[in-house]
């Protein structure tokens, strides 16, 4: 019987919920010394900071930032999901990231300095190792974290060259949590994987022809790259597809995108197999 993520977590002993404390507890918790008899949290100091964040935006302070974008730790959360996990490592991995580019010292006060009194290396370490274990990993754009369930098959073809450079961050976040029911977002990353392939679609067939026929099938019939939805167009309007509720849209999104890869990959292995034929002759002589 096939394992959920939920099974194979509790098997590998690791504990989503325990860990999440753990890294609240290193957020929000008084225990850097400041004085013989004072002490503060590491969310004390990046609010001290914040102004020097670049992607404050016009927020100035580290509370007005929470209420704009709706982060909200609670120490216990009642209703406690692995998302509430990520969350948390993006939050901090990203504050983080921020107070590290800030010089060793800086202005504060009358012409006085201060250090940075946060241990960043530490922390950054400890939320890499929660997500390592947890079977995530990195994706950066514009400065900015997140972190993504790992895919060999999404970085292997995000690396490829058959994939802009702009189009590499998107094709591996799609993974990401915050990315379920956003049909839209789903839908045009579907969009531009389509236009990629099709140039390259006669080479998809040779490779493997049941999945271009299937694959294409899809981008045309399920509201992907025509308005399959929309009666007053006949030609394109299918009864099915505009009858299927978002959850089954975005099942069908999802299966595209996982059939998307495998035809990159295959692309990849049709040069790679031209360049085989050719050493295999040159062998045989």
């Amino acid at each position: 019987m096939r394992r959920n993520f939920a099974q194979i977590l509790q098997e590998a002993k690791i504990d989503p919920k325990r860990e999440y404390q753990k890294l609240y507890g290193m957020l929000f918790e008084r225990n850097i010394p400041v004085s013989n008899s004072n002490r503060i949290s590491a969310y004390d100091e990046l609010s001290e900071c914040f102004l020097n964040f670049s992607f404050r935006g016009t927020c100035l302070s580290l509370d007005e930032f929470n209420d704009l974008h709706n982060f909200n730790f609670e120490k216990d959360p009642a209703d406690f999901k692995i998302d509430d996990l990520i969350s948390l490592c993006e939050y901090m991995e990203n504050l983080l990231l921020a107070y590290q580019c800030i010089p060793l010292s800086f202005p504060y006060g009358y012409g006085n300095t201060r250090p940075q009194l946060i241990n960043v290396q530490f922390y950054l370490q400890q939320i890499g190792q929660v997500m390592e274990k947890m079977g995530y990993m990195h994706a950066t754009q514009d400065e900015v974290t997140i972190f993504v369930e790992k895919s060999p098959a999404a970085v292997s073809v995000a690396e490829s060259d058959l994939i802009p450079a702009d189009l590499s961050y998107r094709l591996i976040s799609y993974n990401h949590y915050a990315m379920k029911g956003q049909l839209e977002k789903k839908k045009s990353i579907l969009v531009q994987l389509a236009s990629l392939l099709e140039p390259k679609r006669k080479d998809l067939k040779k490779a493997d022809k049941t999945l271009e026929r299937d694959l294409f099938s899809i981008f045309n019939n399920v509201n992907i790259r025509h308005n399959n939805v929309d009666p007053a167009d006949p030609a394109k309007y299918n009864a099915i597809v505009a009858q299927m509720t978002p959850e089954e849209v975005e099942h069908w999104y999802d299966e595209t995108y996982q059939m998307c890869l495998l035809a990159f990959l295959q692309l990849e292995h049709f040069e790679r197999k031209a360049e085989l034929d050719k050493l295999e002759a040159e062998i045989s002589g």
